[in-house]
């Protein structure tokens, strides 16, 4: 069994945005090298004027030429200043934003923290072991929030040192862990699983109904396609909700809430009795 999350980068770059700043650039392009040509007519008019001897026409018109090269040059400066900045502030942005987006699914603050491509994957790493900078457990790649999560787990099934940070929009803190379960015939399980925390349990509410609103009341177990409530084994309550469809990839997908906290747990396999079964195993994934 396998599994990933639900893809959502954020939004990438206004365009209308770059391109004022283009229009910006090549304005004051234009007005510096127009300031630079009227001064260097300035000084041609004025040098043609008082040259009384060769040698002070031969002054004023290599100072001019001086003064025109110059001018060339800032023009060409003012024109590689603007190739500069188009290409760091503007370009670079950009690429770096795409980057972070496609590589890492990184929000905006990691793209406008590395004008290079390297902070894309940066952008991965730095949201690990920022986190992890703070105890000497930064080799993980977990933050911390992500090191709390995962010691909530129940240990008896999930395997702590498998777990490794993933990608989900909002979230405060997202593990893909190897989890191993006993069904009651002795039978062992094993796969691997998602489990994402939010900050509260509006924001975690708003992904899961981004999935539910798309399907029709119905019983995970015996269907697909549909959400639904899941009951504690032991007791028969009712814990959180579900939700359970067949993905683009051909996988089936089971995605869990919880009522006592702000959790999402995804699980996903390529047989849907199969994939229900292993879920009804999986209790508790929470120690704490």
């Amino acid at each position: 069994m396998s599994t990933t999350g639900p893809s959502t980068p954020p939004d990438p770059p206004d365009p209308h945005r770059l391109a004022r700043q283009n229009v910006r650039w090549a304005i004051i392009g234009v007005v510096v090298s127009s300031v630079l040509a009227l001064v260097g007519l300035y000084q041609t008019s004025h040098g043609g004027g008082g040259g009384g001897t060769g040698g002070s026409s031969s002054s004023s018109t290599s100072g001019s030429g001086s003064a025109s090269g110059s001018g060339g040059d800032s023009g060409s400066g003012s024109t590689t200043g603007d190739g500069g900045a188009d290409g760091t502030t503007t370009d670079g942005a950009v690429e770096g934003t795409t980057d972070g987006t496609t590589t890492g699914g990184s929000p905006g603050p990691s793209g406008s923290g590395g004008t290079s491509d390297g902070s894309s994957d940066g952008s991965s790493d730095g949201g690990g072991t920022a986190g992890g900078g703070t105890d000497a457990g930064g080799s993980d790649g977990l933050t911390a929030d992500e090191r709390a999560l995962r010691d909530t787990l129940n240990s008896d099934q999930w395997s702590r040192d498998s777990c490794a940070h993933t990608e989900w929009r909002g979230a405060d803190a997202a593990l893909y862990c190897t989890v191993t379960t006993v069904d009651q015939y002795g039978v062992t399980g094993t796969g691997k699983a998602s489990v994402i925390m939010y900050g509260t349990k509006s924001d975690r509410d708003a992904v899961f109904q981004s999935y539910a609103a798309r399907l029709r009341p119905g019983d995970c177990e015996a269907q697909t396609n549909a959400y639904g409530t899941w009951r504690e084994n032991n007791t028969g309550d009712s814990a959180g909700d579900v939700v359970c469809f067949l993905s683009s990839t051909g996988q089936y997908v089971f995605l869990c809430s919880y009522y006592d906290r702000p959790a999402l747990v995804q699980i996903s396999g390529p047989d849907h009795s199969s994939l229900a079964a292993w879920w009804h195993t999986m209790e508790p994934v929470f120690s704490s």
